[in-house]
């Protein structure tokens, strides 16, 4: 039991004064790990995509608008996740008849990926042109120089912005105040309302 304070009267919640920790150790986690198993791939593979497949033209529109995405406070993607994602998440849950909390961790868990695809992509376009071209000369092709070549050359910055993002997600407090709810929920299911550490301090 964890007791920071006493209740002052017999109505309030957690009257007894008690509180368990546990729950928001779970809620850090569980918001921290569905963060990653989204945000992770789908960042990766988007900025493979941008930096290596993608037409100069649609690059130069689509790298400036990642990163002001990638630079917009955390309490605008929180008012957005409360407004826009979470209704959605709980629609498609219904459409599927599953209970899904309007404000649910997976809500909090998918806004980090413009921070991972943004600097996935400055790590891979920092690759020298050189060591394509000489992979091109081998005979190998673009998807296994970028497999065998630029991914294993990127790969340390591209895991120091995943632990960078990962610092993100566990830190994060107004996403989760917003999209994931204020509940203490002990709970591994990523369709109800968690809260974090972060919050509660």
């Amino acid at each position: 039991h964890w007791s920071p304070q006493m209740a002052i009267r017999a109505d309030q919640v957690g009257s007894s004064g008690a509180f368990g920790a546990v729950p928001l150790f779970a809620g850090t986690l569980l918001i921290s790990l569905i963060a990653m198993t989204i945000a992770v791939p789908i960042g990766l593979f988007s900025a493979i995509y941008l930096a290596e497949y993608a037409d100069r033209r649609f690059r130069s529109v689509t790298k400036p608008f990642l990163e002001v995405l990638a630079g917009i406070p955390t309490v605008v993607y929180g008012f957005f996740a409360a407004l826009t994602v979470g209704p959605m998440l709980r629609g498609f849950g219904e459409a599927l008849g599953l209970p899904v909390a309007s404000e649910s961790a997976l809500a909090a868990g998918i806004m980090i990926i413009p921070f991972v695809s943004s600097l996935a992509d400055d790590m891979i376009t920092a690759v020298p042109q050189s060591l394509r071209d000489g992979a091109y000369a081998l005979g190998a092709t673009r998807s296994e120089t970028i497999r065998q070549v630029v991914l294993p050359a990127a790969l340390p910055g591209i895991v120091g912005g995943v632990l960078l993002a990962v610092s993100r997600a566990i830190g994060e407090t107004m996403i989760v105040v917003m999209a994931a709810g204020l509940t203490a929920n002990l709970t591994f299911n990523p369709l109800e309302a968690v809260t974090t550490v972060t919050v509660q301090i």
